[in-house]
Parts: C-alpha cells; sequence; structure tokens
C-alpha cells in the first residue's frame, strides 16, 4: 500500500512541475508583450535567430568607428563611449572576448535604437 501512494505522489509532483513551468511560460510571453506594448519591440531580446532573410544594412548607413569598454547589461553587451554613452552592442558572440577591456569597434549605428551594428572589434593597445 505505502508503495501505492509514493507512485501517486510522484505523479502528483510531476504534474504540478509540468503545470508551474507550463504557467511560468505563459507569464513570460505576457509579460514581453506588455514590455512591447509599451515600449515597442525589443531589438535585443534574447532569442534564437530566425531561419529568415538576413537584413541588409540600410544604403544610408555609412561606417563609424567608436573607442570605448564593452560592458555586460544583463545577457547583452554594450559599448561604453569614452564620452560616457552607451551603444548596445548587436553582436554578442564578437563582444564577449572584450568584456571589460577598451576596444575600437567599427560598424554602423541605428540612432533609432543606439543599436551598434558591429563589423569588426578589436582590442586597443595599452
Amino acid at each position: 500500500m505505502k508503495t501505492l501512494y509514493r507512485r501517486w505522489l510522484i505523479v502528483g509532483l510531476s504534474m504540478s512541475i509540468f503545470a508551474l513551468t507550463g504557467l511560468k511560460r505563459a507569464l513570460e510571453v505576457q509579460i514581453q508583450r506588455d514590455r512591447e506594448v509599451r515600449n515597442g519591440p525589443d531589438p535585443l531580446a534574447d532569442s534564437a535567430p530566425s531561419p529568415g532573410p538576413v537584413l541588409a544594412r540600410p544604403a544610408s548607413a555609412t561606417t563609424v568607428t567608436f573607442s570605448g569598454t564593452v560592458v555586460r547589461d544583463g545577457s547583452r553587451f554594450a559599448l561604453r563611449e569614452t564620452a560616457g554613452v552607451l551603444y548596445f552592442l548587436d553582436s554578442t558572440g564578437r563582444a564577449w572576448p572584450f568584456e571589460g577591456e577598451d576596444v575600437r569597434v567599427t560598424g554602423y549605428l541605428d540612432a533609432t535604437t543606439s543599436l551598434l551594428h558591429v563589423d569588426d572589434i578589436k582590442a586597443m593597445a595599452s
């Protein structure tokens, strides 16, 4: 009889975990939707890359170079320019090896979102 109770207890706990996981996911989706309604879509959202078409650089974009320090903001990286201005970087994979270092970033800046699209990033000589 004890084994029967144990089995039902395990089944009940397992179903509770699945239910709570589903609730958590639903709440995360709702929070993301609320943020998008308030602030517009987040261009830096942590999501898997979509297999859709790759967005090309706008024809009017000019290449710019910034100097500063790579800093972390949660799971995202940003460039804190020497003047103190913070630009979020679109390429986490390229930025993480330089975290905390002084770098020179070449790319183009999306002025509406302050997102710096990285073409090249190099450590500055000390």
